[in-house]
């Protein structure tokens, strides 16, 4: 089962469409949002035939294992208090994955140039806010499209991260009126070591009081 029909169960148990608003919670009279609640952290291979044979280290047998997961741990928070106040109307529990290098290089030509966007990215990251898709297959393909640096947000991810940087990606995916919506925020760091070739992948779920 891929990532987004995973995410659309777990969407089910919320019983609610998740919003990605940061004004709304600056406006809002209520509690602001709680720390994420963290699921699982490990490391999966990058390697193309690892993913190819959905091997179990490859970062696709492991998002799928950490989608399950968050999908479980969902089905029990939405029916706990909600941490918000009681002038939220709408307190949602939302689905976030990140996904970064286990190791960058040490030293390589277009160091300088990672670090000074490390350091930009970490105050203010690049983000691709809202994209909305009729379907999953659709979805699928604009997020692997950014990751590779096709399609207009991809090349525009790799014009702002060139060269030998790397990205770390942290997005947050819902469904909204039978619709796929994701938001991803990327922070551009240095260059990953494709010896070790391997991604820290992490799971986390996030009540969003509004």
């Amino acid at each position: 089962m891929s990532m987004f029909t995973r995410l659309s169960t777990v969407m089910t148990y919320v019983g609610c469409a998740l919003a990605w608003v940061t004004a709304a919670f600056a406006q809002a009279p209520c509690t602001p949002p709680q720390p994420d609640i963290s699921i699982r952290s490990t490391l999966a291979s990058a390697g193309f035939f690892d993913n190819l044979r959905n091997s179990d280290d490859s970062i696709r047998h492991q998002m799928d294992q950490l989608l399950s997961q968050s999908e479980n741990k969902a089905s029990e928070i939405v029916t706990q208090k909600s941490p918000c106040s009681s002038s939220c109307s709408s307190p949602l529990v939302a689905v976030v994955f990140s996904s970064s290098p286990n190791m960058t290089l040490p030293q390589y030509e277009d160091s300088p140039t990672c670090q000074k966007l490390l350091e930009t990215t970490k105050q203010q990251p690049i983000v691709y806010s809202g994209r909305v898709f009729e379907t999953q297959n659709d979805a699928e393909e604009w997020y692997n499209d950014l990751t590779q640096g096709d399609g207009t947000d991809g090349e525009d991810l790799y014009n702002r991260c060139p060269g030998q940087c790397s990205p770390s990606y942290t997005s947050v995916i819902y469904r909204q009126g039978g619709k796929f919506v994701i938001t991803t925020s990327i922070v551009c760091g240095h260059a990953r070591d494709k010896d070790d070739n391997q991604y820290r992948l992490s799971s986390s779920l996030r009540w969003m009081c509004m």
